[in-house]
């Protein structure tokens, strides 16, 4: 994409509102996908299930080694100058990173199996279930990813955040009519298969399309480049979605997997509080990373500010949405998460989502600008400090503490992030940003003619 192709505001715009509404039919059916899991598994069933689904999570945000936010970041920017050929070097180099990376994760969460765990009769069965959720997984975000670096948004969406909730939430319906219930194992296995079903046609068009076009080897200098960002994005991408997972594993650990269940359903519940930020970002992502290695840090800053308007705008009304219904929300997947204290966790879990929100897109902002060192030295430093006050908050309050851990834990490295993006390349992700650039500047002057 050449500075003269550059997508208009107004373009970006319809963009990240296709891609938001998609995050949102994705963040419903998400929500119905496990609330029907919790309704054809009891609870301790689906308290396995919710360990089993982060725990192959956490494992294939680490699997696919950043090539995910690689072929985001380098793909634009070789596309972006014309060398089509350096730019599907880069993608056959990260596909085959990608799969070493996710046959060693997913052979070494199968070893696990050979552990003896007392208490879980189920527990050989259920790792290597969520051994094959976790390729599925892995796999699926990076063929979401590569597609949408090729300015193929709905191919990369659709498959996995439509498609497969769909299909899956049927599949449950379906063994809930003529079945008592499902096991967690069932579940989980159910799940791998049907994705990696749903993203087989995605992955047929990923391949042929890098392997029958012209490419060529990557120069020394760009080989360098691609393995020194890519130590930096495998850590980036990974802790902050990483972290989630890890607290509703530690929570388990802890309190039990009913418990756990709890805080997993809650955590779900409080994403749709990202959901427009997550949407926005899917359309401006390459157009962050091409405008920016073209030195246009003005339209960088117009595309932060307006992405973290929308974000927050959303986070917000959602937070109110909690306070007032957040009980029967949480009724709705089981009757007993119906409580006082796991209201307190979305809540506390909302209030976390408002402030990394209003912080604008940090972390995609210093993934695509050469900020990754900085971003993953801040994630290390807070993540690691956060798990270690969340275990501490989760064995005196319970669920409320781990909640608050997660949340605190959010704001904090959100808020760290803007702050060192502002002063490390002068453009500021978060509302603030907005308020203090050009667009806003636009709309005062507006409001001032209309007045």
């Amino acid at each position: 994409m050449s500075k003269g192709e550059r997508l208009p505001i107004r373009t970006l715009v319809r963009h990240g509102a296709a891609a938001g509404i998609i995050k949102l039919a994705s963040a419903g059916l998400t929500f119905l996908l496990f609330m029907a899991a919790a309704m054809v598994t009891d609870q301790r069933q689906f308290g396995l299930f919710s360990t089993a689904y982060a725990g192959a999570s956490l494992v294939s945000f680490f699997s696919i080694v950043g090539q995910h936010a690689a072929v985001l970041r380098f793909w634009p920017q070789y596309a972006g100058i014309g060398d089509i050929a350096s730019a599907n070097g880069l993608m056959v180099r990260a596909i085959r990173l990608t799969l070493i990376g996710l046959a060693l994760s997913t052979l070494l969460v199968a070893v696990a199996a050979l552990l003896p765990v007392g208490g879980v009769p189920e527990w050989r069965s259920l790792i290597l279930a969520t051994a094959g959720l976790t390729l599925a997984l892995g796999w699926s975000e990076f063929t979401a990813c590569a597609l949408r670096a090729r300015s193929d948004l709905f191919g990369g969406l659709l498959p996995r955040d439509i498609v497969w909730r769909v299909v899956a939430i049927l599949a449950f319906a379906l063994s809930g009519f003529f079945a008592l219930g499902l096991s967690a194992v069932t579940a989980t296995t159910l799940l791998a298969g049907l994705l990696l079903l749903c993203v087989l046609p995605q992955t047929v068009v990923l391949l042929r399309d890098t392997y029958q076009t012209p490419r060529g080897p990557l120069t020394p200098a760009q080989r360098a480049e691609f393995k020194t960002v890519t130590l930096g994005l495998w850590g980036v991408t990974a802790l902050p979605p990483a972290l989630g997972q890890a607290s509703t594993l530690l929570v388990a650990a802890i309190l039990g997997p009913e418990a756990a269940g709890g805080i997993f359903v809650a955590d779900r519940v409080m994403r749709l509080a990202v959901l427009a930020l997550n949407g926005i970002n899917q359309a401006v992502a390459p157009q962050i990373s091409g405008a920016f290695h073209r030195g246009e840090r003005e339209h960088v800053q117009r595309l932060t500010g307006l992405a973290a308007i929308g974000g927050f705008a959303l986070a917000l009304a959602l937070l109110v949405v909690f306070v007032l219904f957040g009980r029967p929300i949480l009724a709705i997947f089981d009757p007993a998460y119906a409580t006082g204290t796991l209201h307190a966790a979305l809540l506390l879990l909302g209030l976390g989502a408002v402030i990394g929100t209003a912080c604008g897109p940090t972390e995609l902002t210093m993934q695509l600008t050469g900020l990754q060192r900085e971003l993953f030295r801040t994630l290390v430093v807070v993540n690691t400090l956060g798990l270690a006050v969340t275990a501490g908050l989760t064995l005196s309050l319970g669920p409320v503490g781990a909640a608050l851990g997660m949340a605190g834990t959010m704001a904090v490295w959100c808020v760290l992030g803007a702050t060192i993006t502002r002063r490390q390349i002068g453009i500021d992700p978060s509302v603030l940003g907005f308020f203090t650039g050009q667009d806003a500047t636009a709309v005062r002057l507006l409001l001032k003619g209309r007045s």
